[in-house]
């Protein structure tokens, strides 16, 4: 057993970048994984109330976005439950990766919502984004390391024309780098809306994406992530969150990840109305 100093946060990076997403779901299932339902919900919602959807249709760059599950959820009727179950029984019957996809084509023009938004994804795993591409998943995909380097023209392009840069999970894997880039290239008024797990300082991109004048605020309630693989993964989660001074306490001490959601919109934006106004039915929730 390893020591709480030593452990660090159980590493899943095989499942990111396989021909197809079933490993994916399968090995993520049984870990409750479900921050990708809450995103989707939060995201579709974000559009409702700024009015985004008068655009026909809006735009979203979501980061990290790997098979392109939250994009999935938006465009359609599924739920993540659903979603496992879908790839569950594609597992049994052994279907190819060439069969699967067309599979996912199929579910995706069954349950599609109507005018949804064109979904634009980013990440370094070159697999997953090329297969949430093929499907229809998300309308294009960029396979680039802000981290380490310039965003290409291509990338810069199409971000100058997003109204909504989302994450569910690349917080812990971008930082303030990536996010200096991206809103650089964002029109003025884009809104940024990322779930961080508590594990993880979100302090330095909200520095960032101020310096490009985007106020950032945060929803009172937090969102469960996922269960931890096992005690070590959950003691490592509660030192961290104690190491940031936030309370484990009904959270991590329950058995899982959770994460705070966080948007920036532009300063004015804010101040003529403050996110508890601007989504109220979650701030009642807690209450």
């Amino acid at each position: 057993m390893s020591s709480g100093m030593d452990f660090q946060k159980a590493d899943f990076d095989g499942i990111y970048d396989q021909s197809d997403p079933r490993m994916y779901f399968a090995t993520l299932q049984p870990f409750d994984y479900l921050i990708p339902q809450y995103g989707a919900e939060i995201f579709t919602r974000l559009l409702e109330v700024r009015g985004t959807a008068a655009k026909q249709p809006p735009r979203i760059l979501d980061v990290c976005c790997s098979y392109g599950v939250v994009s999935t959820l938006m465009k359609t009727e599924l739920d993540i439950a659903e979603i496992y179950e879908h790839y569950r029984k594609a597992s049994e019957a052994d279907l190819t990766t060439a069969e699967l996809i067309q599979a996912d084509r199929r579910l995706l023009k069954e349950y599609a919502v109507p005018d949804p938004a064109i979904v634009i994804g980013l990440d370094v795993a070159t697999n997953a984004v090329e297969y949430a591409v093929v499907t229809g998943s998300i309308s294009a995909g960029f396979v680039e390391n802000l981290e380490v380097g310039p965003a290409s023209p291509e990338l810069t392009s199409l971000v100058s024309e997003v109204d909504l840069i989302t994450t569910t999970g690349g917080i812990g894997y971008v930082t303030e780098q990536t996010y200096h880039q991206l809103v650089d290239a964002a029109p003025d008024d884009v809104w940024v809306a990322s779930f961080c797990l508590r594990t993880y300082d979100y302090g330095p991109i909200i520095d960032a994406l101020d310096h490009h004048g985007l106020q950032t605020e945060r929803l009172p309630q937090t969102f469960p992530q996922r269960r931890f693989t096992g005690p070590d993964e959950q003691d490592w989660a509660i030192a961290q969150v104690r190491g940031l001074g936030l309370d484990p306490q009904g959270k991590e001490t329950d058995g899982y990840y959770h994460a705070n959601f966080y948007l920036s919109r532009p300063t004015g934006e804010v101040h003529a109305k403050p996110l508890a106004e601007l989504l109220p039915e979650m701030y009642r929730s807690t209450s």
